[in-house]
């Protein structure tokens, strides 16, 4: 069994190195990193090139194409997804093969935490969105976040992948799409570190990502509240 590890990427050259050298010491390692650079204007592809990552440039449409384009780059039997600004845990790929052999199972998902950032920032994402997350997934609702998700390549194929044309909740369509084919587990155990820096926008950030929430479960749509362009 192999898997590959898909980071989309855009003008990353700062965070992405520490999110590569902590896929390289994992105690189960990838098969291969693949970044997928959306023509940066900063080192990013030589960073990742120089961290022995293979590197796909593609157009700067948003994060449902460079997830997608991933998807379809990718080689390994399982593809596990994560961001640039994003440390993860030395068992990670461990905890996420073990989930995925588990009978019927399509995709997992964990959640993320933030370090840093405003206070009220911080409180949102590491208490009250994974509360949200959990209680929306007693109800059938899987609020995958993108830095920390991994399936079937297999299966993610025969659903459709990513929606290339979403800016936004592109994690959470694909979890949905996986719903069909197999069952879509949430490990609480399976964290990611990501950075706080979406923060630094102000207290505005909080009800937007509520506000987006709402437009794509309510209203299936993914174009109506924007965030910085930071992948």
């Amino acid at each position: 069994m192999t898997i590959s590890v898909v980071i989309p990427a855009y003008n990353e050259e700062k965070f992405l190195p520490r999110t590569i050298d902590s896929l390289w010491k994992l105690d189960r390692k990838p098969d291969e990193i693949i970044v997928i650079d959306g023509k940066s204007t900063d080192g990013t592809a030589k960073v990742a090139k120089g961290k022995n990552a293979i590197v796909e440039t593609v157009e700067h449409r948003g994060i449902g194409y460079a997830r997608q384009i991933g998807l379809e780059k990718a080689k390994g039997d399982i593809v596990a997804f994560t961001d640039a600004d994003t440390e993860v845990p030395y068992d990670w790929l461990s905890k996420i093969e073990k989930s995925l052999l588990k009978p019927n199972v399509s995709c997992v998902y964990g959640i993320y935490r933030v370090p840093d950032g405003p206070l009220a920032y911080r409180v949102f994402i590491n208490f009250i969105q994974p509360t949200l997350n959990l209680i929306l997934s007693w109800f059938g609702i899987p609020m995958a976040p993108g830095q920390n998700i991994a399936f079937w390549k297999e299966k993610a194929m025969q659903v459709g992948g990513f929606p290339k044309n979403f800016k936004i909740a592109e994690d959470i369509e694909i979890a949905r799409r996986l719903k069909t084919v197999g069952k879509v587990v949430f490990n609480k155990n399976l964290v990611v570190i990501s950075s706080g820096r979406r923060g630094n926008e102000g207290i505005g950030i909080i009800p937007r990502y509520i506000k987006a929430n709402y437009y794509y479960l309510l209203q299936h749509r993914a174009d109506v509240v924007g965030f910085p362009d930071i992948r």
